[in-house]
């Protein structure tokens, strides 16, 4: 029986006590297996829309960093606190860094599984709600990864309970007190995350019942929420704050009033926020949230959200609440449909899943009100797809947060010539992330000064340091200009995934090797392999006898003792990885060329040479040598 105010004192159950208690063990140790197992615990560097951030917020989490727009300024200070004693304790930085996401993750499943519990008194309709909605696809990944949007679900989960929680149990707790502590939380979250904004109208219509209790005394009152909403900006003090004491990690430029304001205000972003291109544009974007909802819940699953919050809103004892989650869940889900791209849509999505399993958890308690024999077998249902989330979301998880290319990055940097100062030089991104936390967070390459595309490179060659960059870097930014920004470009590989860069060609000088005449006026000086266990790494030094006068590609064979079969190849069309075409040399240039392949079973010579068509479309070799496996020097030996 449920009381008018939507207060229920007891359920009735068909189900033993002790067996619907023991759900909620059952519910916490299934969400702590599947975080665990997915939890990321090393610096990210995968480009995945859903990890591009991670590594920033990794580094700025364990050095009091700042993070790019639109700040997130408590969530940083609030994180450098919960990972300083995790270190202290020997756990990696990036991990201490996701589990402050997890526990985050797990305040918003705490408020949701409340709030069930509070409006049905259904104990295992709560724990199978809050199953549901921790292993849906968004939810689980930003409790794997250091990202900003599980605060952003606990802060709206927060209010959604504060506004809703029976009145029985506020007692003297007035209309008033709840209204000025949503305008406490809503400025909290607004701050952190503009998008919380979205619930408004849900709010709304919560306290719509008790407006005459909060217009009573209103200039106060709302004078007082005011005040109580812009505490929630007072943390944006520490984004000058950091910049003025020299942070490490500072995004932008916020120790000015126009970097601040930049970054405060997200203008970085404003290309992004545009509306859909006609009718076309329009059911893209809804057809892309519809298979974004599916990702969350399965296509099934969706079905049955939608009809649960159908009955939930028209039948439920607790219609009033299920509308305010409605209509609470209504912004987020229009706003990610109409500003498509101008941020995360999955992670935009995140209140409508919540909203969706509280308004399942609402439509299981009428039903099971209307027929509580059904209950044994609504509850099996409900925990049976909850554990069907698993298999459907757990290699999707995992292949982001388990992606070594972070690590790749900062054994690469590791692998850079410690000769005189050394700068590595990356555009910001996951790439650069992973390579600037092996400075400043670990401390493994705190010797090499790091970098991002705004720095002044011509100033740094004039101080005597040796510039170094990933090959990658080049599809980002062409050789043209790193050309203009250096006053000249001279480019030569450093070892395997790595490219140093001059201002001028690098010329041959007497004392160096003679070199053997090939064509065109290429010229070989050496050529000569490394391996280890997994791969064999080919190094040739070539030389421009005189201006090249074409540009032959270069091919790369790992061969048995005859030249067919090909086991396998790292052609390329040009030397350096591809951006430093023989025609772009001068003459006497000296330039270092690396190349990978794996090691194989019956792989005995490396044969490499150059190569092209000619007017019949014959390919020509020329130059060709062969150095046998047998004899490559051990990586060590690189060089």
């Amino acid at each position: 029986m449920t009381t008018i105010a939507g207060f229920s004192p007891f359920t009735r159950s068909t189900v033993p006590r002790r067996a619907r208690l023991a759900l909620v063990p059952l519910v916490v140790l299934i969400l702590l297996a599947a975080y665990g197992a997915t939890l990321q615990t090393h610096i990210n560097g995968s480009s995945d829309e859903y990890m591009l951030d991670v590594g920033e917020i990794q580094v700025a989490l364990n050095v009091w960093g700042t993070v790019h727009y639109t700040g997130y300024p408590l969530y940083t200070m609030l994180g450098n606190g919960f990972t300083a004693p995790l270190r202290a304790v020997g756990l990696e930085p990036a991990a201490a860094a996701s589990l402050y996401a997890a526990a985050w993750g797990v305040a918003a499943l705490v408020c949701a599984g409340a709030l069930v519990w509070g409006l049905t008194r259904r104990i295992a309709v709560a724990a199978l709600a809050v199953l549901l909605l921790g292993l849906s696809r968004s939810v689980w990944i930003h409790s794997s990864i250091a990202e900003v949007y599980g605060m952003s679900l606990a802060i709206t989960a927060l209010m959604l309970l504060v506004a809703l929680w029976p009145a029985p149990w506020l007692g003297a707790w007035s209309a008033r007190r709840r209204f000025l502590t949503l305008a406490l939380l809503g400025g909290i979250g607004v701050a952190h995350h503009r998008a919380v904004a979205f619930i408004a109208p849900g709010l709304f219509l919560a306290l719509w019942p008790y407006r005459h209790d909060v217009l009573d005394r209103w200039p106060r009152t709302l004078i007082q929420g005011i005040g109580l909403a812009a505490l929630g900006f007072v943390p944006y003090a520490y984004l000058p704050l950091r910049a003025h004491q020299g942070g490490s990690w500072v995004y932008g430029d916020p120790g000015t009033w126009r970097g601040f304001w930049q970054q405060f205000t997200g203008q970085e972003a404003d290309y992004l926020v545009t509306l859909p291109g006609g009718t076309g544009g329009w059911l893209d974007d809804v057809a892309d949230i519809a298979r974004l909802l599916v990702d969350q819940l399965t296509l099934p699953g969706l079905l049955i959200a939608v009809v649960a919050l159908a009955v939930a809103v028209t039948l439920s004892p607790h219609r009033h609440a299920a509308r305010v989650l409605a209509l609470a869940g209504a912004g987020p889900l229009i706003f990610s449909i109409a500003y498509h791209s101008a941020v995360l849509p999955g992670a935009i999505l995140m209140p409508v899943v919540l909203v969706l399993a509280l308004e399942i958890a609402l439509a299981a308690d009428w039903l099971l009100d209307q027929r509580p024999a059904l209950e044994p077998a609504l509850l099996a249902g409900l925990l049976a797809w909850a554990l069907v989330l698993i298999p459907f979301n757990l290699d999707w998880i995992r292949t982001r947060t388990t992606d070594r290319t972070g690590l790749e990055m900062i054994a690469r940097v590791a692998q850079i010539p410690r000769e005189g100062r050394v700068a590595f030089t990356l555009p910001w991104g996951p790439h650069y992330e992973a390579a600037a936390y092996s400075r400043l967070v670990t401390g493994e390459n705190r010797d090499v000064t790091m970098v991002y595309h705004t720095a002044d490179y011509a100033d740094l060659l004039a101080q005597d340091y040796r510039l170094y960059t990933a090959p990658e870097a080049f599809y980002v930014f062409p050789p043209d200009w790193w050309r203009a920004r250096l006053g000249g470009l001279g480019l030569t590989s450093a070892g395997p995934g790595l490219v140093e860069l001059f201002d001028a060609p690098q010329m041959a000088v007497p004392g160096d090797p003679s070199a053997e005449p090939i064509v065109y006026g290429i010229a070989r000086e050496a050529a000569w392999l490394t391996c280890d266990a997994d791969t064999v790494a080919l190094h040739v030094v070539w030389r421009a006898a005189e201006s090249p006068s074409s540009d032959p590609s270069i091919f790369v064979h790992l061969t048995g003792d005859d030249i067919a079969p090909v086991l396998a190849t790292a052609d390329r069309s040009a030397p350096v990885y591809g951006f430093y075409p023989f025609t772009s040399w001068s003459p006497g240039e000296r330039v270092r060329d690396d190349f990978t392949l794996p090691r194989l079973d019956g792989g005995t010579q490396v044969r490499v040479g150059l190569y092209e068509q000619d007017a019949q479309g014959q390919f020509v070799n020329y130059g060709e040598v062969a150095l046998p496996v047998a004899a490559c020097e051990p990586v060590a030996d690189a060089g």
